[in-house]
């Protein structure tokens, strides 16, 4: 009796775990045409930002006893931010996803000799 109890609990919970078969799921195949999220380079205007530069004069004194100091003024120039290239479009909105590039016919080559030399 003892044990009758025990196994009779075991296979009441085991009919109670039966599981009806999960129907075989339909695959739906669908044909998504390719989209350019880029802009071509014909559709933009390139713009260019001029350097942002800061113009200051040094001042050289020497001293040349018994006459005047001897001074020299020179005038300098320090770029602060370099020449950038921007491409816009008709919102002057600034584009940076182009789809093609320019390509320098004359720097291609130089590269092109180089990959050569290399191998």
């Amino acid at each position: 009796m003892r044990l009758v109890l025990p196994a009779l609990l075991a296979v009441t919970a085991l009919a109670a775990c039966n599981t009806i078969p999960d129907e075989p799921v339909q695959t739906v195949e669908i044909e998504a045409q390719p989209v350019d999220t880029c802009t071509p380079i014909s559709a933009l205007t390139r713009v260019v930002i001029p350097a942002k530069t800061e113009t200051y004069f040094a001042i050289t004194e020497i001293e040349n006893p018994p006459y005047e100091p001897i001074q020299r003024t020179e005038e300098m120039a320090r770029i602060i931010e370099p020449e950038r290239v921007i491409f816009v479009d008709s919102e002057e909105r600034e584009v940076t996803d182009i789809c093609d590039v320019e390509i320098d016919p004359d720097g291609m080559a130089e590269m092109e000799g180089a990959l050569e030399e290399e191998s």
